[in-house]
């Protein structure tokens, strides 16, 4: 059984279109929250995860959007998080903000002869890399699951802690790993892996100049999609 495991979408359809030329359409897919903010595709990346997820769990800027909260987002991007916030609230029907409202914030799945869990923000764990085993292993404690994905820091890892995977598979919208590659991670027969697409995100660029933003916002988000940072 195959699985793909996405997270951190940030309304770049153009990132969506590379995973799918990329893979074959999978057994199941899962995916990690965030379908919105920071991008210009709103609308259509929600629809396709409305349509194509297996199982999906709703991130901060989802929440946001659809309710007017405050995103969870490191300070410096703050700024940013609440102006697209505004914009999606501005733009996302009633329907596409109910259902990112209705997402629940976590879910366990039993699957492929594994038992998931799936979650936006790991609370505690930072991210991921740089927690001692001890933490992490604090943090997972309770938990029934064989691999517990989360998303949210943008960053691609996979660890072992005690008896469970730990695996985030970065985003695939807005890297911010150093590289521009968008990022995924498969489950297949319990081997995991992550995977990188390099794509050209210069339409993505394009399209974000278009957004009825302040401009000091549209270059910053044109250099992290263009950097990986």
């Amino acid at each position: 059984m195959r699985i793909l495991i996405f997270s951190d979408l940030h309304a770049n359809s153009t990132a969506l279109a590379a995973l799918q030329s990329a893979e074959q359409k999978p057994d199941a897919l899962f995916f990690l929250g965030d379908a919105v903010g920071y991008g210009p595709d709103s609308a259509e990346c929600v629809a396709w995860v409305e349509r194509n997820a297996t199982v999906a769990v709703r991130g901060d800027h989802d929440y946001a959007a659809a309710t007017g909260a405050d995103c969870a987002s490191p300070a410096e991007w703050r700024d940013l998080a609440h102006a697209t916030r505004d914009l999606n609230r501005a733009v996302l029907s009633r329907g596409f903000q109910d259902f990112l409202a209705g997402l629940e914030p976590s879910r366990e799945i039993e699957m492929g002869g594994a038992r998931f869990r799936l979650c936006h923000q790991l609370d505690g764990a930072g991210d991921g890399l740089t927690a001692s085993d001890a933490a992490l292993e604090k943090i997972l404690a309770g938990s029934r699951a064989d691999v517990t994905f989360y998303g949210h820091t943008h960053i691609p890892s996979l660890r072992r802690v005690g008896n469970q995977w730990l695996v985030n598979p970065g985003s695939l919208g807005q890297p911010r790993h150093g590289l521009p590659s968008a990022t995924y991670a498969v489950w297949q027969d319990g081997d995991l892996k992550i995977q990188h697409i390099d794509y050209d995100p210069r339409a993505v660029m394009q399209r974000l100049a278009l957004l009825p933003l302040d401009p000091e916002y549209i270059v910053r988000l044109q250099q992290t999609l263009a950097r990986g940072m």
